[in-house]
């Protein structure tokens, strides 16, 4: 039983900036994400500082510039983005005391220095799912492991369905504990927070995750085995594969 890793994934659940920015991410409002992991494939760090505002009135134009061009693309997306501009930071204007102002609170408060804006291309048009992205960073939050493929992306649902991740699947569903991972059919995963022992309706469980449509309170909501959720979340439901660290 891996109570830890529900404890991380209750914590990474409740924690704002990250769901936040799954579901703009998720409804494509914007091109990157908040992780607490480095090592993912395109995540960017934190800049060390900003000039204050006293020090940005005295720059001149070709100046200010200089500063704001010495962060990375990466960087300016993703406080243009926080600071309400878009990531293309289309309508910036450096000179603007206004505009400087919204960027350096973006980057003081919009930003927290444990997170990684992680920037992942999608080709398609549709939302995106981050229901493995959530998996991986609880995984991660609760051993520092990099649960991720060759391309240093998390494992998707089918890749852990087919076996092809570090997690270990579970022979019968009456082996299954709090904080063993659950593949509903081959693409959708989410972490098991508690086991349901009922008198008279089948064995279910309570599972937490992302990437499940509907709105923003999706997002890191703990959601239980009911009779209105025609088991989906019975343990001996057919569709389920279950797997533990």
């Amino acid at each position: 039983m891996s109570l830890f890793l529900v404890k991380a994934a209750k914590r990474l659940g409740s924690d704002k900036e990250i769901m936040d920015s799954y579901w703009a991410y998720h409804e494509r409002e914007q091109n990157w994400f908040f992780s607490p992991n480095p090592q993912l494939e395109g995540a960017a760090s934190k800049p060390h500082s900003l000039p204050s505002s006293d020090s940005w009135k005295k720059k001149t134009s070709e100046e200010r510039k200089k500063v704001w061009n010495r962060l990375s693309l990466k960087q300016r997306m993703t406080i243009s983005t926080l600071a309400g501009f878009g990531y293309e930071g289309r309508g910036i204007n450096l000179d603007s005391s206004t505009h400087y102002s919204k960027l350096q609170e973006a980057f003081v408060s919009g930003w927290r220095s444990d997170l990684y804006s992680v920037f992942w291309s999608d080709a398609s048009d549709g939302k995106r799912w981050l229901c493995n992205v959530f998996v991986g960073d609880a995984i991660y939050l609760h051993n520092r492991k990099n649960f991720t493929s060759g391309n240093n992306h998390y494992y998707d649902p089918s890749q852990i369905y087919m076996g092809k991740s570090s997690l270990r699947k579970r022979n019968s569903y009456k082996d299954v504990e709090a904080g063993d991972i659950c593949v509903f059919g081959t693409g959708h995963v989410e972490i098991i927070t508690s086991i349901q022992k009922n008198l008279i309706a089948d064995d279910g469980f309570c599972s937490i995750g992302a990437g499940r449509g509907g709105n923003r309170s999706n997002m890191g909501l703990i959601k239980c085995d009911s009779f209105f959720s025609f088991g989906k979340r019975e343990l001996d439901n057919d569709n389920h594969t279950y797997f533990h660290v």
